[in-house]
C-alpha cells in the first residue's frame, strides 16, 4: 500500500498527465464524497489494485474527501458506501 502522506508531499507538475485529467473529470462528475456525503470530493479512489486491466474504469472508482480516502486506506482499501435518503 502506498503512503498517502508521502504521495501528497510530492511536487505537482504544471502540465497534468492523462491520469490527473481522468481523475479530475471523475471528480467534476461527482462533487460530493461518496462515503460521507458531507464534504466535497478531493481525491479519486481506485477499488481495484494497480495492474488490474479495468482499474481505470469509472465503475471501479470512488470520489472521496481527503479524510475518507485516508480512512479507506487504513481499513485496507474497502470503501463503505452509505446511502442517504432525502
Amino acid at each position: 500500500m502506498s503512503n498517502p502522506r508521502a504521495w501528497r508531499a510530492k511536487r505537482r507538475t504544471t502540465k497534468p498527465n492523462s491520469r490527473q485529467k481522468r481523475n479530475g473529470l471523475f471528480l467534476d462528475a461527482h462533487p460530493n464524497c461518496q462515503r460521507c456525503h458531507r464534504r466535497p470530493s478531493a481525491e479519486a479512489h481506485h477499488d481495484l489494485p494497480k495492474g488490474h486491466p479495468k482499474r481505470n474504469d469509472w465503475r471501479h472508482m470512488r470520489a472521496l474527501c481527503c479524510s475518507c480516502h485516508v480512512e479507506v486506506h487504513r481499513r485496507g482499501g474497502v470503501v463503505l458506501v452509505v446511502t442517504v435518503s432525502r
